[in-house]
C-alpha cells in the first residue's frame, strides 16, 4: 500500500502555477516533512483571479488551511518551521544557526524569486509550442483555452506581469550569478559538501527549487520545456550554470533531499456528514442521560446494555466474568501482537503487566508538563501572531501529544507526520472498527508495519551502540536481569507500541471536546477562567467537561459464561456494554448530574477505562490534557468554528482569540 493510499486527507490546499519555483518549494517541503495536500493549478498570470479569492496576493503559492492563509514563499517557510517538532525544525534548532539560515534564506529570496522567472520567460515566451504545454499542467480547461486561443494576449500580460524590460532582464541573469556566489561562498566557509552539512539544510533546498528552471534537474515535481527546444541564450547560460559549484549543489540537493512527488489527492470536502451528528456531543448527551435515568440493565438479543455506575463499575472489575479478549484480542493481535489491551487474566499478562506497570511509573511527569507548556507556548505565540486562529486538534493538541509520546516513550518515527498518521490508522482499527470495515483494516495494517520497522531499527540501534535512555523503552530493556520473564525486544515493541497508539489522539481528542464544550457557554467559560491556575480545580473542570462530551461513551466485554449483573441474567456469550457516559450521569453517585462541578471526587470518572484495563497513561493525562487545555484557554477565545472529523476522530476545532492573558 502506497503512502497516498495511508495518507490522511490533506488539510492543506496549495493554490499554485504548477511551473513555479516558489511552488516547487512548497510541494518540496510539503513532501519533506511528509504534509499530505490538495493541489489547485492554474495558469501563471491567470492565477491572481484564484489567489485572490482565497485570501492571497498575486504570487503563488497560497496554501489555505485550517488556520488561515500562507500567501507566498516566506508565509510557507514561516509556517512549516513554527509548526515542526524539535530536531526537525526548518531553519535548525540553535538560535545562533537559526538566525543564520534565516538570512540566507532570506537572500536567496530576494535574488531568485522574481528574477529566475523573469529571466526565464523572457527567453521561452515568444516559443508557444515550446512553453504552452508546460505553464497549462493541470490548469482547468478555460485557462487552457484561453492560452491556446489568445496566446498574444496571454504573453503581454505575462510580459507587463514580469516587468520584461531589457534591462530588467539583464539584471536578472546578474541576480542569478549572485546568488550562486552566495551559496558557493557558504560552501567554501564550511567545507561542507551541503550548505546544511553533511545533508541538505533549508538554505539548500531553497536555493535548488527556486534556482532549478536554470539548471534543469531531472527530479524537478512539475514539467519542465525539454532542454534541447530551448532557445540558444538559455540553452548556453543552463549549461554554464550545470558547469559552477552552485549547479553540482542544486544537483546533489535534488538527488540526496528530493522526495517523491505526492500523487494528486482530492481536496477535503466541506460538507458536514451525518456522523457528525451522531458523534456530536448533544445526541450522544440526550443518550446518556436517558440510559441514566431508566438505570436498568437492557438485554436485546446477544447484547446487554449496563447504565448505572455500579452496574458498569461492577463489569470492569469482574474481568473474569466479563472478558476483553474476545473484543479487542483479535484486532490486537493482527496489528500489534498481544498488548494488555486485549488479554484477559493469564500467564502472559501476569508476565507482562507488571513490567510495564515498572517502566510507566518512573514517566517524569514534571518533564511532561514542562514539554507540554514549552510547545503549547511556541504553538499559540505563532498563532497569536500570524492569524489569531488554532486548530486545536491537529494543529496544537495533536502535535504536543505526539511530541511528549516521543520523549515519554522513546520512539519518534520518520516524521512527526508519518508517526501521527501511523497512530490514528491503528488505533482507528484496534479499538473503533467494530463494523470490521476492511479499508480501515488495510490501512491498519500497512501503518502497523511501519510501526513495528521502526521500534525494531530503534531497539537494535540502542543494542548495537550501548545506548541507555531514561524512557520507557530504555526502562523494559533495563528490566532484564531483574524479571526472569523479562520481555524480548519483540515484547518490548509490543508493549511500549500498545501504550503509543492510545497516547496521541487521546489526548488530542479530548482536548478538542473540552475546549468546544468550555465555550458553549460563557457563564462556564467565565467560571473555567477563574480557575486556570488552580491545577487541581483543572483536572476535576476537564473531567467534568469531557463527562459532557466524552471521548469514549463505551466500553465492551463479553460474558464468560451465564451471569448476573444487576439483578438481570445475562447468557454466555453475550456482548456486554459499559455505558460509561450514562454512568457518568447517575444521580446516586453525581448528585445533580446535569450540572458541572468541578469539585467531585476523581475516582468516579470512567474516561479511560477501569478495573483490570485501565489507561496505563492515566497520570500523564492527568499533567498533559489541563495543561493544554488551560494554555489555550488563558490566551482568550473569541469564537469556536463548527467541529470536522476523520472518521470517528474530531480532526480540526478552529478557536479564533481575543488576545492574550499573562
Amino acid at each position: 500500500m502506497s503512502f497516498e493510499q495511508i495518507a490522511e486527507r490533506p488539510r492543506h490546499t496549495i493554490v499554485s502555477a504548477r511551473v513555479s519555483p516558489m511552488v516547487e518549494l512548497t510541494r518540496w517541503l510539503f513532501e519533506r516533512y511528509r504534509i499530505s495536500y490538495h493541489e489547485e493549478p492554474h495558469v501563471p498570470i491567470l492565477h491572481v483571479l484564484a489567489t485572490r479569492r482565497r485570501g492571497g496576493g498575486v504570487e503563488v503559492p497560497v496554501v489555505v488551511g485550517p488556520e488561515g492563509v500562507w500567501a507566498g514563499a516566506r508565509d510557507v517557510l514561516n509556517g512549516l518551521d513554527a509548526k515542526s517538532r524539535p530536531g526537525q525544525r526548518l531553519y535548525g534548532e540553535e538560535e545562533g544557526g537559526r538566525t543564520a539560515n534565516r538570512a540566507l534564506v532570506d537572500r536567496l529570496l530576494d535574488l531568485l524569486l522574481r528574477t529566475v522567472r523573469r529571466y526565464v520567460y523572457a527567453q521561452v515566451l515568444p516559443l508557444k509550442a515550446v512553453l504552452y504545454p508546460v505553464v497549462v499542467d493541470g490548469a482547468p480547461a478555460w485557462e487552457r483555452a484561453f492560452v491556446y486561443l489568445l496566446y498574444p494576449l496571454w504573453r503581454k500580460l505575462m510580459g507587463r506581469g514580469l516587468e520584461l524590460t531589457p534591462d530588467l532582464v539583464a539584471a536578472a541573469r546578474t541576480q542569478i550569478l549572485a546568488a550562486c556566489d552566495v551559496v558557493e561562498t557558504e560552501l567554501a566557509k564550511r567545507g561542507t559538501r551541503f550548505v546544511g552539512g553533511a545533508e541538505p539544510g533549508v538554505v539548500d533546498i531553497t536555493f535548488a527549487a527556486l534556482a532549478a528552471p536554470v539548471v534543469f534537474p531531472p527530479r524537478y515535481g512539475a514539467k519542465l520545456p525539454a532542454l534541447d527546444a530551448l532557445p540558444d541564450e538559455l540553452k548556453t547560460f543552463v549549461k554554464q550554470m550545470r558547469a559552477r559549484r552552485a549547479g553540482q549543489l542544486l544537483f546533489d540537493t535534488y538527488e540526496a533531499a528530493r522526495p517523491q512527488p505526492q500523487a494528486p489527492m482530492a481536496a477535503r470536502g466541506s460538507g458536514r456528514p451525518l456522523s457528525s451528528l451522531l458523534l456530536g456531543p448533544w445526541l450522544q448527551r440526550i443518550a446518556a442521560k436517558a440510559a441514566a435515568w431508566y438505570g436498568r440493565v437492557i438485554r436485546i438479543k446477544g447484547f446487554a446494555l449496563a447504565s448505572r455506575w455500579d452496574d458498569v463499575e461492577d463489569i470492569l472489575r469482574r474481568d473474569l466474568d466479563f472478558r476483553i479478549a474476545p473484543i479487542n484480542g483479535a484486532r490486537i493481535d493482527e496489528v500489534n501482537g498481544p498488548f494488555v489491551l486485549g488479554l484477559d487474566r493469564g500467564v502472559q499478562m501476569a508476565a507482562e503487566r507488571p513490567q510495564l506497570y515498572v517502566a510507566v511509573s518512573a514517566i517524569d511527569l514534571v518533564g511532561v508538563r514542562d514539554l507540554v507548556a514549552r510547545e503549547a507556548e511556541r504553538l499559540l505565540d505563532d498563532a497569536a501572531a500570524a492569524h489569531g486562529r488554532l486548530d486545536i486538534v491537529n494543529g496544537y493538541a495533536r502535535l504536543v501529544a505526539a511530541r511528549a509520546a516521543r520523549q515519554i516513550f522513546g520512539l519518534a518515527g520518520p516524521t512527526e507526520t508519518d508517526l501521527m498518521r501511523v497512530i490514528r490508522a491503528v488505533f482507528h482499527h484496534t479499538f473503533l472498527n467494530l463494523g470490521g470495515d476492511e479499508q480501515v483494516r488495510e490501512r491498519a495494517l500497512a501503518a502497523a508495519e511501519e510501526l513495528r520497522r521502526w521500534f525494531l531499527e530503534e531497539i537494535a540501534g540502542r543494542h548495537r551502540q550501548a545506548i541507555k535512555r531514561d524512557d520507557v523503552i530504555g526502562r523494559l530493556l533495563a528490566l532484564r536481569g531483574k524479571y526472569p520473564d523479562a520481555l524480548d525486544d519483540d515484547g518490548v515493541r509490543r508493549n511500549v507500541a500498545g501504550l503509543l497508539v492510545g497516547s496521541i489522539d487521546t489526548t488530542a481528542t479530548a482536548v478538542g471536546k473540552i475546549v468546544r464544550m468550555a465555550c458553549a457557554d460563557d457563564v462556564v467559560l467565565a467560571r473555567i477562567e477563574r480557575d486556570l491556575d488552580d491545577p487541581q480545580r483543572m483536572v476535576g473542570w476537564c473531567n467534568e467537561l469531557l463527562r459532557m462530551w466524552t471521548h469514549n461513551p463505551i466500553l465492551l466485554r463479553r460474558a464468560a459464561a451465564d451471569v448476573e449483573l444487576g439483578g438481570t441474567t445475562i447468557a454466555g456469550g453475550s456482548t456486554v456494554v459499559a455505558f460509561t457516559q450514562a454512568a457518568m450521569f447517575d444521580p446516586n453517585h453525581f448528585s445533580d448530574p446535569g450540572r458541572l462541578d468541578p469539585t467531585r471526587s476523581a475516582t468516579l470518572y470512567r474516561h479511560f477505562g477501569g478495573g483490570l484495563h485501565p489507561c496505563a497513561g492515566r497520570a500523564v493525562n492527568d499533567v498533559q490534557i489541563p495543561e493544554l487545555v488551560r494554555r489555550v484557554l488563558k490566551r482568550g477565545i473569541s469564537q469556536v468554528e463548527r467541529p470536522r472529523y476523520d472518521g470517528p476522530f474530531i480532526d480540526e476545532l478552529v478557536v479564533s482569540f481575543r488576545g492574550s492573558r499573562n
